[in-house]
């Protein structure tokens, strides 16, 4: 293809990515690159092929957003390929950072992982976050599916519901094609045209015997084409990317989905 978009990339200040890469570890996970710094994480997707890609953050704590984003924006400054998502913790004020990374930091959006802030998307504290980014027609990733594993109890398909139902003009992309809800997320996504997916989803080594076989992801992304991006995860692997785009190529799509998928899409929801 002559044209790639990556949705879902994550990349950290080294102390912090390294202490990624060892909780992953600790998982049993086997990430092929482990110590993977922000210069080779960048230059992986550039090479190739995919000329633009989005780097998503995520905080575990409150008080580390704002530092995070300011070293997304230097990055992003030397690397022009890099699409910056930034961050928020909703133990801090949400809507001052939020309007700092959209409108002073031009950020292009924000990221949201329910399970590892441990914070259910329907928590009243993240409304100013939904509200800042509807008032600058910006979208949100959010981690709200149960996949791999709910470890905190705060993720699943009937909070996003909630706050979708509040806010129904929210342009959202959801993680990893909403697993382990992805049919129930699917039927929502009908009645919400600001819903979008990406296809970061995890290996099959990573999940349960009952992970989907290639078929149902084929069925899936064939069945709401305008609405699939391309995302690899890239470098949380419990495998190699090039395994992952492999899988891909098997699945045998339409040129014309394929397109869509890998670039059409995410150059549309995004405005990169």
């Amino acid at each position: 293809m002559n044209h790639k978009i990556d949705v879902h990339v994550h990349a950290f200040p080294e102390k912090l990515m390294n202490a990624i890469y060892s909780w992953f570890q600790r998982e049993g996970w086997k990430v092929p690159y482990d110590g993977w710094n922000a210069e080779k994480i960048f230059d992986y997707p550039a090479q190739n092929g995919f000329e633009k890609f989005l780097v998503l953050l995520y905080v575990h704590k409150k008080g580390m957003a704002a530092e995070l984003n300011n070293w997304l924006y230097e990055q992003s400054k030397e690397r022009p390929e890099v699409v910056p998502i930034g961050s928020v913790h909703h133990e801090d004020d949400v809507e001052t950072e939020t309007i700092r990374c959209l409108g002073e930091l031009g950020f292009a959006g924000m990221k949201l992982h329910c399970q590892v802030q441990n914070v259910k998307m329907y928590d009243e504290r993240l409304f100013p976050l939904y509200e800042t980014l509807i008032h600058y027609d910006k979208p949100v990733i959010v981690h709200a599916g149960t996949a791999p594993v709910d470890y905190t109890g705060t993720v699943g398909v009937k909070y996003f519901a909630q706050v979708m139902e509040r806010y129904p003009n929210l342009k959202v992309q959801v993680a990893h094609l909403g697993m382990n809800e992805t049919e129930e997320f699917l039927r929502l996504a009908e009645q919400l045209p600001g819903v979008m997916f990406d296809t970061a989803a995890l290996d099959a080594k990573s999940m349960l015997d009952d992970f989907p076989p290639p078929e149902q992801f084929k069925e899936w992304i064939e069945r709401m084409p305008d609405r699939m991006m391309y995302g690899s995860d890239f470098p949380l692997l419990n495998g190699t990317a090039g395994e992952i785009e492999q899988q891909f190529a098997n699945l045998d799509l339409d040129p014309i989905v394929k397109q869509a998928l890998f670039y059409d899409n995410a150059k549309r929801f995004w405005g990169i």
